[in-house]
């Protein structure tokens, strides 16, 4: 299966600007108005900022039909026209034209001394190094778009840059480094009070843990990200963030959960229009169903995501898209398909490798430019270079792609046989888990019910019948006396019937079978409630109409052995219970304010029911989902998919 995507998106909006792209690609949306000349460039660029991401080719000819009527080039607003032009290009992961593009808005902004709009496209420049692995350029040009950012004093610009900064030690793992940059663009915006610029810095520390899978670091990120993107109504790092959990989740293998948070990105990237964020979160899609066998909904999102990678035509996004086809054909047994996409997977690939041999080219040029401002005999060497090279490189690629495909081949084969060898045992070893669980349950239930009928019933029994026989042993007792034994017995006989009643409506509630579970969880509320240990609290929300009587059953039986836990082991005061019925399933959540417990050890929690919980939400091809803590309490979400339900209860 396709490896997890894990897209880094900081894009962040400052006062003066907008980043875009991965990694926070600078475009300034107002200048100082020093002409008419630099004004009627802030309007064009203005023009194409509103149709820039949903269409870069359309964006680019509105720069380019403007730089046809500038008259003075005298006009530092001709950097920003080829900055915008070098970002359409960045968008659409054609890196080499955007390097060309930027280093003309260097030589404008030279020729205009102005540090600041340099010091935007050396933060660009060194994104596009990044996004290709040239590690050692971009951090000279980030340091340089830091240093010229600090000198001027703003400290939005250069707290995205420390972002950046980070995002590149990321890469090469270096966490310490990562950490430590991140830090201090999140103290900048802090200090700045800038919500946005926070989110996208917690997201990115989110994404540095997510790679070595820390649950708890990763989420705890993630999640304060989004919180921060919801309150401030920033949907596009709300969906950054989602996207972030989502590629976690996938990569834990948490499918559920994953689509989840891939399906609201993409939901979000429609209302904000952000069709490259859409495409990422589709494939997102693509790649849970694919891991899930679920072929033809795979190849649907697929499909949907190279369509939209190929109007914006973005070469990444399209030998991605054309990866997971790969693979979503070769799953489906139709290799020549597979081959097809393959193919072009590799292609497109190759063609980003060349660009990345001409970096170090584009970054000579620029960094030589304000002593030799030989621009024109710059540009021509560097196409005569990349010429050569290419021709060189293609010759090697083409003998390194044959043998590359027969060894992945090979490879492949030998990693199909392993991987149903490990699932074949996996699934016995499961099944019986899953008997052995579902057992024990049982031989618990009836030494439960045993002890019930023994200790009460059965000593009542016992009263009423030591009371008759002494009436029918010793018949000269007065008549006040046998009067007596028969009303003791008969009193024992009706609290044998009233303990008789309770333990059956234990195991069957009569109010859950009548009037459905929503209505027998509020009578144990109640009931609950009358004493002054514990306050239980409940909520229902969707619930239009009764479930099946084994769901029902399943999910009351569920409460009530929380609710034993919540009482006997860890000391609880308030447990609460929420019930949800949305379309597709059926969600209850636990939680009360206990002792909690180390969830790592819940294999050896026997006594808290939680295994024979899990064995009959499993069994209903449901999932349980548990969160807790010593001294913080504990949260247990269960899961029922409806249309998985309906055929298991049929």
């Amino acid at each position: 299966m396709l490896s997890v995507l894990f897209f880094v998106s900081l894009i962040t909006f400052i006062q003066s600007g907008t980043f875009l792209a991965a990694q926070g690609t600078y475009i300034r949306n107002s200048e100082s108005k020093k002409g008419r000349q630099e004004i009627y460039c802030d309007s064009v660029v203005k023009s194409a900022m509103v149709v820039l991401y949903s269409n870069p080719d359309s964006a680019r000819v509105i720069v380019e039909n403007a730089l046809k009527h500038i008259e003075d080039e005298e006009n530092s607003g001709i950097s920003r026209l080829y900055n915008t032009i070098g970002a359409t290009y960045h968008l659409q992961a054609n890196y080499g034209q955007a390097l060309d593009n930027y280093y003309l808005a260097v030589s404008y902004a030279l020729k205009m001394n102005d540090t600041i709009r340099l010091a935007d496209v050396y933060n660009n420049i060194g994104i596009v190094n990044l996004k290709t692995g040239n590690y050692k350029d971009a951090l000279e040009f980030f340091l340089k778009a830091v240093q010229q950012y600090e000198r001027s004093g703003l400290q939005r610009n250069a707290a995205s840059a420390y972002n950046n900064i980070g995002l590149l030690y990321n890469d090469i793992n270096n966490s310490d480094k990562a950490k430590q940059n991140f830090q201090i663009a999140l103290k900048g915006f802090k200090s700045l009070g800038d919500s946005i610029g926070i989110s996208a810095a917690l997201s990115n520390i989110g994404l540095m843990y997510s790679n070595t899978l820390e649950d708890d670091s990763t989420l705890s990120y993630f999640n304060k990200a989004a919180e921060i993107a919801r309150i401030n109504n920033n949907l596009y790092g709300l969906l950054i963030s989602y996207q972030g959990m989502a590629n976690f989740h996938l990569a834990k293998e948490s499918y559920k959960i994953a689509y989840y948070y891939y399906e609201n990105s993409r939901d979000y990237s429609r209302t904000i229009n952000q069709p490259y964020q859409e495409a990422f979160a589709i494939l997102g899609l693509s790649n849970v169903l694919l891991a899930e066998d679920k072929l033809d909904e795979a190849l649907k999102f697929a499909k949907e995501a190279s369509v939209k990678a190929d109007l914006l035509d973005n070469t990444v996004l399209r030998y991605q898209c054309h990866e997971v086809l790969s693979n979503i054909y070769e799953k489906k047994q139709d290799l020549e398909k597979s081959l097809e996409n393959y193919k072009i997977y590799s292609k497109l690939k190759d063609e980003l490798v060349n660009q990345t041999i001409l970096h170090q080219i584009y970054n000579l040029e620029i960094s030589t430019l304000n002593e030799t401002n030989a621009l024109q005999q710059l540009q021509i060497e560097r196409q005569r270079l990349s010429i050569s090279k290419k021709n060189n490189l293609l010759f090697f690629i083409i003998i390194a792609f044959a043998l590359l495909i027969i060894g992945l081949y090979l490879l492949y084969l030998n990693y199909k046989h392993i991987q149903q060898s490990k699932l074949q045992k996996t699934i016995i070893g499961l099944n019986e888990k899953k008997s052995r669980a579902a057992i024990e349950a049982e031989i618990q239930e009836r030494q439960r019910i045993g002890k019930e009928l023994h200790d009460g019933l059965g000593q009542m029994l016992s009263v009423a019948r030591l009371h008759i026989s002494v009436v029918q042993q010793k018949k000269h007792l007065p008549e006040s006396r046998k009067e007596e034994l028969l009303e003791a017995a008969i009193h024992s006989v009706d609290e044998a019937f009233n303990e008789l009643r309770n333990i059956s409506h234990n195991l069957a509630p009569s109010l859950l079978s009548e009037k459905g579970l929503e209505e027998a969880i509020r009578s144990l509320s109640n009931h609950i409630n009358k004493s002054s240990q514990l306050k239980m609290e409940f909520e229902a929300f969707g619930i239009t109409e009764g479930f099946d009587s084994l769901i029902e059953h399943t999910l009351f039986r569920a409460i009530q052995e929380l609710l034993n836990n919540a009482i006997t082991h860890s000391k609880a005061t308030i447990f609460t219970v929420q019930l949800i019925k949305s379309k597709s399933e059926i969600t209850l959540m636990v939680e009360d304010n206990g002792s909690g417990f180390n969830v790592n050890a819940i294999s050896n929690l026997t006594n808290r029911g939680i295994n024979n919980i899990r064995s009959r939400i499993e069994n209903l091809n449901g999932t349980i989902f548990i969160d807790s803590m010593t001294n913080r309490g504990t949260i247990i979400s269960i899961v029922l998919p409806t249309n998985k339900l309906d055929e298991k209860t049929k």
